[in-house]
């Protein structure tokens, strides 16, 4: 009778552990499959990276373009000082509009450390790698979510992950052609007789790029919120209710960019954003409840 209960135990053990190891598998196989996208990210951005390598010559290039010859900023505010001279001339004269703009001065980076121009490239190649490896990296993480959506929520997501990097891209393209000339143009703005600029690259540069990703993030806003909004988590109502809080909000991020001419910069672009995902989100719902009538209809 004894042998029998060890048996007994025995076998109850035996199956605990079946049960256990049956458990364990589908973890393993996930973390394996989660490992493998991983190693396969990592492998594009070292490719992209070593291609984006001579690319960098251009990008240090397209940033200094600032620096060495004027910028759609000189040619709009001498257009704003003639319409200001036809339109108010009180104004024109009494804040001295009138008086001779600046010669523009080209300038030069500086750097101070011996390998600094290296470090600086390629920190610039990581970044265009990231960039150019952006779909890939999406469409790494599109195969490891895959398996656990629904039908319905794939056919959303990926068309999301496509506008995603498109918005992630356009915001980097749109401060280094817009923003950024308009903020070194105020930043050398402050030179005279007495007080000379003297650019460090690796500053310079670092600059540049944190100005890049932060714009790049905010042109995402619109999509997150129709994302959001098609999945019925967020409304319009929430957003309109909360735009005094956005617009604080947008405020605070921005100051963290010390100088009041960065902040100005981001401040409205953010909530520019804010603002369209209002209008996305309310297209949004507005779509959904014709849907719904037309479905109560047949």
């Amino acid at each position: 009778m004894a042998k029998k209960i060890k048996n007994t135990d025995n076998t109850d053990n035996a199956n605990n552990t079946d049960n256990t190891d049956d458990s364990r598998m589908p973890f393993l196989e996930h973390f394996s499959e989660l490992r493998k996208r991983i190693v396969h990210i990592f492998i594009i951005i070292i490719i992209t990276t070593g291609f984006s390598w001579h690319l960098s010559y251009n990008a240090v290039n397209v940033i200094e373009m600032p620096l060495e010859k004027p910028t759609y900023i000189t040619y709009f505010s001498g257009e704003l000082k003639n319409i200001i001279k036809q339109k108010v001339p009180f104004i024109y004269y009494s804040f001295g509009l009138n008086k001779t703009p600046k010669k523009f001065t080209k300038h030069i980076l500086h750097y101070s450390a011996p390998l600094e121009p290296f470090f600086m490239q390629v920190k610039v190649s990581i970044i265009l790698g990231f960039m150019m490896a952006l779909p890939f990296i999406f469409f790494e993480i599109w195969q490891f979510i895959k398996p656990g959506l629904l039908k319905k929520e794939r056919m959303y997501l990926l068309p999301f992950l496509f506008f995603g990097t498109l918005s992630f891209i356009s915001g980097m393209v749109f401060m280094i052609f817009y923003i950024w000339p308009a903020v070194i143009n105020f930043s050398l703005s402050y030179q005279n007789a007495n007080l000379s600029p003297l650019i460090n690259l690796t500053h310079f540069v670092n600059f540049a790029l944190r100005l890049s990703i932060i714009f790049g993030v905010i042109f995402e806003l619109p999509i997150i919120s129709t994302l959001l909004s098609i999945a019925g988590i967020l409304k319009p109502d929430i957003l309109i209710k909360n735009r005094k809080y956005a617009l604080i909000g947008s405020l605070v991020i921005a100051a963290f960019h010390a100088d009041i001419v960065t902040m100005f910069f981001i401040a409205i672009p953010l909530y520019s954003m804010y603002e369209i995902s209002i209008a996305i989100s309310t297209v949004v719902w507005k779509l959904k409840k014709i849907k719904q009538k037309s479905a109560k209809t047949e």
